[in-house]
């Protein structure tokens, strides 16, 4: 009979549970607005509150907000501001959440991918130029997993090809690049609200621009009646007032005082994940497997949605990624394998034929190879993100201690 692995890391799942649990404020205000109001169908209350406290988050860098009912929502507004049609291409990286780049299916684009950088793991802009085509609209940048995008070179090649850019900021509430704000560079940019990301509201997203059509336009998409009639200046999208485009995409109030309360603590939480992750970083560095996730030295981070150390599968003594995980978990670590494939593996970005959108000349990403994705992909690691340093020092010292049990194991 084997004996039972003791554990190292004794603290009860989950080891950081997120998001984090209401203060008394916040449950007051959630119960005052079932009072007032069920149901914002204008900009007003806590939706007028949420859009305006975070225009002045990012710095009054950009003109307008506008709220959604999720993050996709936000896409889908983005992509139908731009004007993508059917046909129309956008660029966008092999390695991120599948949103950031499916609402183009119901607009009948075609998604364009491109690997990612090895070190940021975001879009790798010395791609990007042989991915363009007669049918490139714009290109999109994922903050992935809170690192900034290479905003400059890709901006550049942007204005060269006469392209949009859109920013998906979902894991980056914060972050910056060269000092400035993401979300803040591309003619569109959104943030996801939803659950575990770092400002949060259940369900929920925020369209930024400083572009007055795209405003009219993504108010059309997603809200219409109230706020249309009350915001669209422009003659000819006043007429669609009453109808907008045929959706309702708004976010609930319960969401946005849950959002605003979130984006209040924002700073404060930021500053103690940089200090939990670094220190947890530099506790496991030296580890000759392990590969702690890079920060660019232009690079701020602000939300790190999720930490993502990379294994190197070469050092580990022909061991898989899958049992270096088990061990893990076999001495306590709250550890897994990321979740986000490399997008064209799934079937909505491979399948030529379906039911749903008739892609029968809209795979182009069939049977393509990305090296650098793939890589992270089948190399990863997915951890807990802690947040509060007096609760999560204690079991990041266990898990320093379960790794460094691991790796003499696994690498001697």
């Amino acid at each position: 009979m084997k004996n039972k692995i003791q554990k190292i890391v004794t603290f009860p799942m989950p080891h950081e549970s997120w998001p984090p649990a209401p203060d008394r404020l916040e449950l007051s205000d959630l119960a005052n607005q079932r009072k007032k109001d069920i149901s914002i169908k204008g900009k007003s209350g806590p939706i007028k509150q949420l859009e305006e406290n975070f225009l002045s988050f990012l710095e009054n860098q950009r003109k307008y907000c506008i709220s959604f009912n999720s993050g996709t929502s936000a896409l889908l507004a983005a992509y139908f501001a731009i004007g993508i049609q059917e046909g129309d291409e956008v660029i966008g990286p092999a390695l991120t959440f599948h949103a950031a780049l499916s609402p183009l299916f119901i607009l009948k684009g075609v998604p364009v991918l491109v690997d990612v950088d090895r070190d940021t793991r975001c879009l790798n802009p010395n791609l990007i130029e042989a991915a363009i085509t007669p049918k490139t609209k714009a290109i999109t940048v994922v903050h992935q997993w809170g690192h900034p995008g290479d905003m400059d070179n890709i901006l550049k090649i942007a204005r060269d090809h006469n392209l949009k850019v859109i920013e998906d900021c979902s894991h980056a509430h914060g972050s910056r690049y060269k000092g400035k704000l993401v979300g803040t560079f591309g003619d569109v940019a959104i943030f996801s609200l939803q659950a575990q990301k770092m400002m949060f509201a259940g369900e929920g997203g925020l369209l930024v621009t400083n572009n007055r059509e795209y405003h009219d336009r993504t108010t059309l998409l997603g809200h219409y009646r109230d706020r249309s009639k009350e915001e669209i200046a422009d003659p000819f999208y006043q007429l669609f007032w009453v109808t907008g485009y045929g959706l309702k995409l708004r976010m609930s109030p319960y969401n946005a005082v849950t959002a605003i309360h979130s984006l209040k603590k924002l700073n404060e939480r930021i500053a103690g994940r940089k200090k939990c992750l670094t220190y947890f970083s530099e506790g496991i560095k030296d580890l000759p497997e392990i590969e702690i996730p890079y920060i660019a030295p232009w690079a701020d981070m602000g939300a790190w949605y999720g930490y993502k150390p990379l294994i190197k599968l070469e050092l580990i003594k022909g061991k898989s990624r899958d049992k270096y995980i088990q061990r893990l978990k076999d001495y306590g670590v709250e550890v897994d394998a990321p979740s986000a494939p490399v997008l064209n593996t799934l079937p909505l970005y491979n399948l030529r034929k379906d039911r749903m959108f008739a892609k029968s000349k809209l795979a182009p990403n069939k049977g393509k190879h990305f090296p650098v994705a793939e890589m992270h992909a089948r190399s990863s690691l997915s951890l807990p993100t802690f947040t509060d340093w007096k609760k999560c020092k204690p079991v990041i010292d266990q898990y320093i201690l379960a790794f460094k049990k691991v790796s003499k194991e696994f690498t001697q």
